[in-house]
């Protein structure tokens, strides 16, 4: 997939600046059938994504944010290759959302999973700050 690489190596590329619209990333994945870099913007309350390719200061390939989209200081993000799903947990309102991998601006999420009602505090539910698919067991995975 990647080259290999030991010691004191310099990253292959570097994606910063203004353009990327990067505030506070949180948690990164990879598409799994593109290659294209996803990033959980944490203070901006978004997800950008860009290609495997890019570097430098540039504009993502994609953007979701917005008030439909309920991210709230999104922290993880993980893929769900098996129903083709990009997962986010939110520290923001305690929940993780769904997304299709296509998904582009205030877009809501295919479905949210909350430890309390939309708008409430949760008490059960703390700093999500990661999400995995388990296909084994065929369970999602959120940290408490």
């Amino acid at each position: 997939m990647g080259q290999e690489t030991s010691g004191d190596t310099a990253p292959l590329r570097i994606i910063q600046g203004p353009k990327t619209l990067l505030a506070w990333a949180g948690g990164m994945t990879l598409g799994p059938q593109t290659g294209n870099l996803w990033v959980a913007n944490d203070v901006d309350g978004s997800i950008v994504v860009f290609k495997g390719t890019d570097e430098g200061d540039v504009i993502p390939a994609q953007i979701i944010r917005g008030p439909k989209t309920g991210l709230n200081h999104p922290a993880g993000i993980s893929f769900d290759t098996k129903n083709r799903e990009v997962w986010v947990s939110n520290m923001g309102n305690s929940s993780a959302s769904a997304f299709a991998p296509s998904a582009n601006g205030d877009v809501p999420p295919i479905r949210t999973i909350r430890s309390a009602p939309a708008g409430r505090q949760s008490v059960k539910f703390g700093k999500p700050q990661a999400v995995a698919f388990d296909s084994k067991r065929d369970l999602y995975l959120v940290p408490n």
